[in-house]
């Protein structure tokens, strides 16, 4: 699988998949997380016949966890990071496949393209680094193969962007 793809200037740096038994563990996990919570819920409102402040408020937190869970399984399994490059201005957003983040804006004039490895040294895994003149750096989370992006950022290099 091609995890660097480039479409006319949206540049979309996808998420290796994890393994199938990882997937099932953290989906199960996300189920449990969202219905043991209900059931606890409406046996302590079938017991007490009321609905208490605690009662909200733990419900509330474990569907926080519940979504924090649902986003990690997303991630693993469709991930994606879009990255869209005009003259002055680059756009960046992270996709879930059912939701997408908050579109985040840089300005720059001029990008360099660099990486920076991560993980273990035998992995041969890095994330892409863009360095914009005006002094930001921003950096990828998405793990890629280094050979890749070694291919990757030499032709972006060359090509002047």
């Amino acid at each position: 699988m091609n995890q660097i793809e480039l479409k006319g200037n949206t540049l979309i740096l996808r998420v290796k998949k994890s393994n199938l038994f990882s997937r099932i563990v953290l989906y199960f996990i996300t189920i449990l997380s969202a219905a043991l919570p209900l059931v606890g819920f409406f046996l302590n409102l079938l017991s007490f016949g009321e609905l208490g402040f605690f009662s909200l408020m733990v419900l509330l937190l474990t569907w926080l966890f519940c979504f924090l869970t649902l986003r990690i399984s997303l991630w693993n399994t469709y991930g994606k990071e879009i990255i869209t490059i005009s003259k002055t201005k680059l756009e960046y957003t992270v996709d879930y496949n059912w939701f997408k983040d908050k579109i985040k804006e840089f300005d720059y004039e001029y990008i360099t393209y660099t990486f920076k490895q991560v993980g273990y040294e035998e992995d041969n895994k890095g994330v892409l680094v863009l360095d914009l003149n005006n002094g930001g750096v921003f950096q990828t989370v998405t793990k890629i193969d280094i050979e890749s992006l070694n291919d990757f950022i030499s032709k972006m290099n060359n090509n002047g962007s």
